[in-house]
């Protein structure tokens, strides 16, 4: 038999993981002061609260099986039985710790996890936790730990580097299919840089149904009618992405200041101006959404309040209108009232509405193109909320940074973003999919010292 002892983080990240670890072959065991934190997190709107109740809808469907009480060992077990999981809630009759300590939760879990270490010998028992310093603490009582993950890999080669010798290959590329180019050509390969070092040449280009798409000349002249002018080669990939609408769904995993904002809501905004869209829906997501957010409210005339939660929203639409204002003679505060004016009118010709993640409940988006940013710190619950409020005529563009995340609950194996880039290595039926990496920090020198030491083992 195996036992699994759940840590809280797992089931605030989302309730249903419950039935995934029981999937794996564990019988589920709940020290009671899991059951005691979530209750203390259902109160309020955000998405850890909904998960402590979803918790507790799913405790409510089980059957009370039998209840041992152990008074040699101390504690007492009661086993529920949820839709044929097995599910094994335990208490001791006393905790060795101080009350006052910050990890003291930490601790009665722990105990908890050794007593079943203990008394089911027999058995395969492991710690689940996707909390480092909980981990660590169990392993140096002698348990087995393991950490919570919903993908397994997170590198991908969604821009791929290929020689091409042949000059005649080379100059063919275009319209030509990939595996007659690129025999090992994955389904994650989105994009290609060809290079033929005889011409001293590359060609970029993208994949579609198996089919080369080089950026040549007049597409590249195309793809640059917006905004904000693609600055280097990720960007113009990233553009050509954004505007084709045969694409559903663009996912970009991109380091800070590589541009991934501005490109996106540049993109957004030719595509509003053309006619293909009616508007823009900004979401951002950020770990201050999780308890702060709730308490600025919905209703109108709360904009000062989310203003916090929008600022990169803000800061972009002030450097695109700014970008485009440069040739102008205005000086000083005239030329600040003239990008405030403009930034007003963009936002208003193009219904740009920007918002949390709090609120998408029971809310349809149709004809508009929706920019989730921060996606790093959204649950994969969260996303799948997010992307369910997408109706007909719409298209998504995802972005974020796994170097980023500051989610309490959430790491690179579990959060939204990576369960959808690595939907991206796959071949999806019913919608299409697009995914490049930004490695190239464009904001400057100093972003770009900081992203090189400290994502240095990411």
């Amino acid at each position: 038999m195996k036992k699994v002892i759940v840590d809280t983080n797992i089931i605030l990240l989302d309730a249903n993981n419950l039935f995934k670890l029981a999937d794996s072959g564990y019988t589920i065991v709940l020290p009671e002061t899991v059951l005691e934190e979530c209750d203390n997190k259902k109160s309020g709107l955000n998405e850890i609260a909904f998960q402590a109740r979803e918790f507790g809808r799913i405790l409510a469907r089980g059957i009370v099986k039998k209840t041992i009480k152990d008074s040699e060992l101390g504690y007492v077990k009661t086993i529920i039985e949820i839709e044929d999981v097995i599910v094994e809630v335990i208490s001791l009759n006393k905790y060795v710790g101080d009350r006052q300590d910050t990890g003291y939760n930490d601790q009665k879990i722990i105990q908890v996890a050794q007593l079943i270490a203990k008394i089911d010998e027999d058995s395969e028992v492991v710690f689940a936790s996707n909390d480092v310093m909980a981990r660590l603490r169990a392993l140096t009582v002698g348990l087995v730990v393991i950490d919570f993950k919903d993908v397994e890999c997170t590198g991908f080669e969604f821009t791929k580097h290929m020689m091409i010798d042949d000059v005649e290959v080379f100059r063919s590329l275009h319209n030509a299919k990939i595996e007659e180019v690129d025999p090992e050509y994955k389904i994650e390969n989105y994009n290609y840089v060809f290079t033929n070092y005889e011409l001293g040449y590359t060609k970029i280009g993208t994949i579609s149904n198996g089919v080369i798409s080089v950026i040549g000349k007049d597409s590249e002249k195309e793809i640059r009618l917006q905004k904000i002018r693609p600055i280097n080669t990720e960007q113009l990939l990233l553009s050509k992405a954004i505007q084709d609408q045969t694409i559903d769904i663009v996912v970009s995993e991109a380091k800070a200041g590589s541009g991934k904002t501005a490109v996106a809501l540049s993109n957004a905004i030719r595509l509003v101006e053309l006619g293909k869209y009616q508007g823009i829906v900004y979401i951002r997501n950020s770990v201050n959404d999780l308890e702060s957010a709730e308490e600025v409210g919905y209703l109108s005339g709360n904009d000062e309040k989310f203003a916090v939660y929008l600022h990169p929203l803000q800061d972009t639409l002030d450097f695109i209108v700014r970008n485009n204002c440069a040739g102008s003679k205005l000086k000083g505060q005239e030329l600040e009232d003239k990008i405030a004016e403009e930034i007003d009118k963009l936002v208003n010709k193009c219904n740009i509405e920007g918002m949390t993640g709090l609120g998408l409940r029971g809310r349809t988006f149709n004809d508009v193109i929706m920019i989730v940013d921060e996606a790093q710190n959204l649950s994969k619950a969260s996303l799948q909320k997010t992307l369910t409020r997408i109706g007909k005529n719409s298209k998504l563009i995802v972005i974020g940074s796994n170097r980023q995340i500051d989610h309490p609950y959430i790491t690179k194996y579990t959060n939204g973003l990576s369960v959808l880039l690595d939907a991206c290595r796959h071949q999806q039926d019913n919608v299409k999919l697009y995914a490049i990496q930004l490695d190239k920090v464009v904001r400057g020198k100093i972003a770009e010292f900081a992203e090189g030491i400290f994502s240095s083992q990411n």
